[in-house]
Parts: structure tokens; sequence; C-alpha cells
């Protein structure tokens, strides 16, 4: 089943598409699930955490995380404290009815679609073709994401400090690079990067840009050219958000496959390889046992994987944005195949059938005999339909030894056809019926002259 959008049903936020209101229901209601998974996660991983195994050989990937900004770990990694990740997870969960109370006061206290609203949540009003709004809304996303990496330089410097895997400590970041040059050299070879204050200094750069580019377009209506070469409806900026999320995992990927800073090894084990074959997937070269695969080879692949998909996505949106439609072009070729007759087997044999003259039997069909008729006027006759005449043989009927069918004419009062007003140029005589045998043939023409006039009518054939 196909929604009212263009979508098919499984597509969920389709049917919101047109409805701003609802359309960020959904959305606060997707981050408060992820923010509850988050939080309800890392509480598991705490209570299944042992401090005699290494994280990494305990399958876990959130706590991972938490000691590497320098969470509860002690000299040379050791987890010395889990206090802080519990705190952590209860402050997701937190945050997860926040959101959660959120979509359901918009649902619930606020129309479908924001234009019908009154005062300032009509400015929240968003449609796919207004090119304005449209840039207000991708400049509030950049300065969520601006402050978010602030907060990482934040932790570094002055919350603490992150974990160092080049001296097996934590450690406070006071000087980050700032020298632009220094940090433009990684343009070539950016996922190298060997120390934190380069680390730092590069979020300290990212979130810089992110802030003042959501400040432009916040203040700035997009240029014409922008709305010319930029697809501005629902499928175009889905595709290009899909793209963004698809760059951000394959970064994650290679990050945490060979990257022993971001991912320090005393946390997530050794860094990996890369194997090309039919499907690309990171493994460790130093694993002996089967299925033993370390956090970091599940958090690579899976990023790998995830990224591999949305990118996916974020090429079918585009297309779809352009006006190309897979489902539509099926469609249509299903119809063609109808069209012409065939079924909805991929392969059939196609058979024709001629049927060949047999010397033994005459297919001719039935006609009257040549003594004409002659009706009065005002006086109606009606053609009856050949009709089958039953029977458990067909062999030497009424005489005839190869009889392929048998017809009646039975005359009733319905109507047919009436004689106009001109004298009839036939005679009345009784009404005869013969039928096609191999015997001698009649020529017909040489008997019959049509009428002046005649009008028909439909009529429905009798059972004998």
């Amino acid at each position: 089943m196909t929604h009212p959008s263009g979508y098919p049903w499984w597509a969920g936020n389709a049917r919101f598409v047109d409805l701003s209101n609802t359309f960020i229901v959904a959305h606060v209601a997707q981050a408060a699930l992820i923010m509850a998974w988050a939080g309800g996660f890392t509480l598991f991983e705490v209570a299944k955490f042992s401090p005699d195994l290494p994280m990494y050989e305990q399958g876990l990937i959130l706590l991972p995380h938490l000691a590497t900004l320098g969470w509860g770990v002690g000299a040379a990694g050791q987890i010395v404290d889990t206090f802080p990740f519990v705190a952590i997870g209860f402050i997701h969960l937190v945050a997860a009815g926040v959101l959660a109370w959120g979509a359901y006061f918009h649902q619930t206290k606020l129309p479908p679609n924001l234009d019908m609203e009154f005062g300032k949540a009509a400015k929240f009003h968003f449609a796919w073709d207004d090119a304005k709004t449209l840039g207000i809304i991708l400049g509030h996303h950049l300065l969520v994401l601006g402050l978010g990496a602030l907060l990482l330089v934040a932790k570094a410097m002055v919350l603490g400090g992150l974990y160092d895997a080049t001296i097996n400590q934590v450690r406070l970041v006071s000087q980050p690079t700032l020298d632009f040059a220094t940090l433009f050299d990684y343009r070539t070879h950016l996922f190298d990067v060997n120390n934190l204050e380069d680390l730092v200094g590069g979020h300290l750069y990212v979130a810089a840009l992110l802030i003042l580019g959501g400040i432009w377009h916040i203040l700035v209506p997009p240029f014409s050219w922008v709305k010319a070469r930029f697809l501005f409806n629902a499928d175009g900026i889905l595709s290009y958000s899909l793209f963004g999320i698809a760059l951000a995992g394959f970064a994650a990927s290679y990050y945490c496959g060979f990257n022993g800073l971001a991912y320090p090894e005393v946390f997530y084990g050794p860094t990996l390889q890369l194997k090309s074959a039919f499907t690309p997937f990171y493994f460790d070269p130093t694993q002996t046992e089967p299925w033993a695969y370390s956090s970091r080879v599940w958090l690579a692949n899976a990023h790998f994987y995830l990224a591999f998909f949305f990118l996916q996505g974020s090429l079918w949106h585009f297309q779809r944005a352009m006006g190309f439609d897979w489902a539509k072009l099926f469609q249509a070729w299903q119809q063609g195949r109808q069209e012409a007759g065939l079924s909805q087997f991929v392969y059939q044999t196609v058979v024709e059938i001629h049927p060949q003259a047999t010397p033994e039997v005459c297919y001719e069909p039935a006609f009257a005999t040549p003594a004409p008729l002659a009706p009065k006027r005002n006086q109606n006759y009606i053609y009856q339909s050949p009709q089958k005449v039953p029977s458990s043989s067909l062999i030497a009927l009424n005489g005839v030894r190869n009889t392929l069918y048998q017809v009646a004419y039975h005359l009733n009062s319905n109507l047919f056809y009436e004689v106009p007003n001109t004298a009839s140029p036939f005679q009345k005589t009784p009404l005869q019926v013969g039928y096609g045998s191999p015997k001698a043939r009649i020529n017909h023409g040489e008997r019959f002259r049509a009428l002046p006039s005649i009008v028909y009518e439909l009529s429905k054939a009798r059972a004998n």
C-alpha cells in the first residue's frame, strides 16, 4: 500500500512530510529513543563490567568512549571509578524523558501543521520549497553541532582532560594547536593525527566554522544560484542529510580501525587491517580464537556498513528528488507486460497454434435456404443466436456423418427489424434452415438481395 505522499507504508516519516508540527514530533521522539538507548545501554555495560579484563574483551562499546574522554580512568588506563559512568547513564535517561515530554506536548497541544497556530509557534512552520526557512533550520542545526565540538574542547582544556594514549594517562590539553598551517597540512592525511594538541585544535576550528556557518544561514537567505543548483524538496533535503551522515560514518570507521589516539588500544584493542575482497571489512591480525572479536572490530565494521547504507539511501532519495522513481518505472513495466498479454512470469515460451484443414470435415457457417422471405408490414421477427444441440455423440447427427455443431433458428415476436413502407421485393414463404456439410456448396450471393432499410435492436439469446 502506498501513502498519498507517494512513499510506501514502511517509510514512516512520509506520513508527516507536509505536516510541520507532526514532523517535529516524530524527530523529537526519535531523539528520545536514542537517548534512552544510550542511557540504558551504558547502565547495562556498567552492570556487566569486570575490572579484571580489558574492556575490548568484554564486548563493551559505550564505556570505552567514556573512558577515552577521561571519565573514571587512572594510570595505565585502569578504570578506578565507575560512578561517572552511572551518572552519565542516568543523565541520558533524564534527557530522554524530557524529549519524550516535548514530543507529547507538541502532539497534544499544537495542531499538526504549525501554520494553523498563532504567535511564536507559527514562526517554526516550514515548507520544503521555502529556501529561506530551510536556511534558518540549517543554521540552528549547525549551531548545535558547533556547541557539541566546543564541549569536547572544554572537556579537554578545563573539565578534567582527555586520555592520552601516548603516555597512558589522562591529562589536560592546555595549549591546543592554533596554527592554521599545521592543521591545514592534515588535508591529505586527515586520519593520521597523533597528538591531542592537534586533535583538540582541529575541533576548535571546526566549532568556530560550524557556529559562524550557523549564524550566516540564520541571517542570510540562500542566494539565487544556490536555489538554482540545489534541490529544495523533501527528498532533496533528506538526500543531503543522509550524505553528511554517511561521510561521518566512514570517517568514524577509518579512525576506529586505524587510529590509536582517538580510539586508544587499551580500551578498544589492537588496531586493524582492511581486506578488500568481494565486500571490504576490518579484521584483527592478532586474533587467534574464532569469533573472539574486539570492540574495535565490531565498531569499525558496524560504522562502515551503516555508512554504506546511508550512502545508498542518499542516492535513492536524490534520484527521487530529481524526478526519477524506480517504483513507477517497475509499475510501467508490469503494465506493459499485462497489456502485451503476458503472464507475470519472466520466462515463458510463446506458442502459436495454427488450425489445419481436414478433408473429412467442412467448416462452414449456417445459412438459410434459397427460399425468400417476404414479411408483411408491421410484422416483427427476431434472429435467435445459434444454440448448441446437446448430444452424447457428434457422429451421424441428422444423417450427416461428420458434424461439428448444429444450430436452430426460432421466430419470436420481439423486434429485430421492421420492414419499410416501400414494397418488399420478397414473397412470403416458410423460413427454412440448412447446415454446412461436406456436400456441394451453394452460391448464396445469387439468391439474396439486401433490404432497402433495416432497423436493428439487441436481443437476448434464449435457450432451447
